[in-house]
């Protein structure tokens, strides 16, 4: 298997713009099922990252830095035979999908393959404020208990504990990234950053929205839809699709 068809299974060739995209905490590309159906009726292709140590790659060792994870992406820039990161592409992440997208752009503008075109910010505090939880190093139940009540993952699996035992290390995993994470100044992007984030979300302060703009030398968009934290149902996939749309349009302008 190549290295694009590892990260994104679920990939398929599209001569329009395609979305990179990298889910929260424990989760996976199935993240996305609602987005990617709203965005292809506008137009843009989504395809969802798979990271080691879940779904097809479960017996693969989970990525506990953001520099692994990124060695895993400029394996998939670099191969000759991958058009991934390359024509008109962006990136989006959702929570902290968002961190790891922002780091991912950061990567790219720096190797040999045509820079990413738009970066989408869903539900997400500015890098250089992101605080470390401290979740990673709680013991399992207390570890399961503070996911559970984030709410990113469904009820029933906390319930299931031979899942559990299969999902206890990528989880982990998943929050050590996000609380080793130091934000290491840099060159702001020279592509446009999409911030989006709820209405009712009260994890991402509305006043640290406009932060974003010091990330790139393009204005920065900001949208808030009437959603909570979790802005990936149907209707906020629509609303954000259509945001997503104005945005690509705009570049393509």
């Amino acid at each position: 298997m190549s290295p694009v068809d590892r990260l994104f299974p679920y990939r398929k060739a599209t001569d329009g713009f395609e979305l990179f995209a990298f889910p929260h905490v424990g989760a996976g590309p199935t993240l996305f099922h609602a987005l990617r159906a709203a965005a292809a009726q506008e137009g843009v292709a989504v395809s969802g990252a798979l990271l080691p140590g879940r779904g097809r790659r479960v017996r693969e060792a989970p990525h506990r830095t953001v520099d692994a994870l990124l060695a895993e992406i400029e394996e998939v820039a670099r191969d000759d035979g991958s058009a991934a990161f390359s024509g008109d592409y962006g990136l989006l992440g959702h929570c902290s999908g968002s961190l790891i997208a922002f780091e991912v752009a950061r990567l790219l503008v720096r190797l040999p393959c045509a820079n990413p075109r738009l970066l989408v910010i869903c539900s997400c505090r500015p890098p250089e404020v992101i605080p470390d939880t401290g979740t990673s190093r709680l013991p399992r139940a207390d570890m399961l208990e503070r996911t559970a009540a984030l709410g990113g993952m469904p009820d029933a699996l906390f319930a299931d504990q031979d899942l559990l035992d299969l999902l206890e290390q990528p989880l982990r995993a998943d929050w050590e990234i996000f609380d080793r994470y130091v934000y290491e100044p840099g060159p702001a992007l020279p592509f446009p950053i999409l911030a989006a984030r709820g209405a009712h979300d009260l994890t991402v302060p509305p006043e640290e929205q406009p932060r974003w703009q010091a990330h790139t030398h393009r204005p920065l968009q900001t949208v808030e839809l009437p959603t909570d934290h979790w802005m990936l149902s149907d209707e906020g996939s629509r609303r954000l699709a259509r945001e997503i749309a104005t945005a690509v349009s705009a570049i393509r302008a």
